[in-house]
């Protein structure tokens, strides 16, 4: 094959870097742009076709999904993949206590926490695609144009703590209680002008935490 002979090794390494992105993903691209869909599904297949062939015997590269694969299989990998653990355990509710969940709380160890404020409707929420936590970032409705209207959904009040949060010097701020509550001034600025309230913000253990009324 053409296409073959002319990828070289180092735009190999690079397609299959991409492809173990786990943003890289069908399913979650179906979200975002549906005829987006085949191309990456093409990308994946050239890269799976030459790991096998031309550039065997590193990582192993997830082949496309089949088409008999089962949707919910695949959304409990990606759930292990993200480690997000979800309170109360909505498992174990009825289809009415779904719809009235008191105190959501999102969160992943070591990582952050969301709690949204009163009431949720987790009836027909698919959390995986909803909720971005990372490290310094928490993105609720990352893609726009699935966001719903204020209220509805998780685009609502909520209490959000941000773990692993530390000032770039922070062995010198250690010693400077100074400089600490500057730089806890300039947290509280940032957070301002991203239209959320801050609520405290502490430069030794790294947590900070604020208020937003919606996403």
């Amino acid at each position: 094959l053409d296409f073959q002979r002319s990828i070289s090794k180092e735009q190999f390494k690079k397609l299959r870097d991409k492809l173990a992105n786990p943003h890289f993903d069908e399913e979650l691209i179906k979200t975002v742009s549906v005829p987006m869909v085949p191309l990456a599904m093409w990308c994946r297949a050239i890269g799976v076709y030459l790991s096998k062939t031309k550039y065997r015997g590193g990582p192993e590269i997830r082949p496309v999904a089949g088409a008999g694969a089962t949707p919910q299989l695949h959304y409990e990998e990606r759930r292990e993949k993200v480690e997000m653990s979800i309170q109360p355990d909505l498992s174990v509710l009825s289809d009415e206590e779904l719809r009235h969940v008191r105190d959501l709380t999102i969160s992943r160890e070591g990582v952050g926490t969301i709690t949204f404020e009163g009431e949720t409707d987790c009836s027909n929420l698919d959390f995986q695609n909803i909720v971005r936590l990372e490290v310094g970032e928490v993105l609720v409705y990352p893609h726009p144009k699935t966001k719903p209207e204020v209220g509805v959904g998780l685009n609502k009040a909520a209490t959000v703590t941000m773990y692993q949060c530390w000032p770039p010097n922070g062995t010198m701020l250690a010693q400077d209680l100074e400089q600490q509550e500057e730089y806890k001034r300039r947290i509280k600025v940032m957070t301002e002008e991203k239209k959320a309230r801050f609520i405290d913000y502490d430069c030794m253990t790294g947590v900070w935490k604020f208020g937003v009324d919606h996403f």
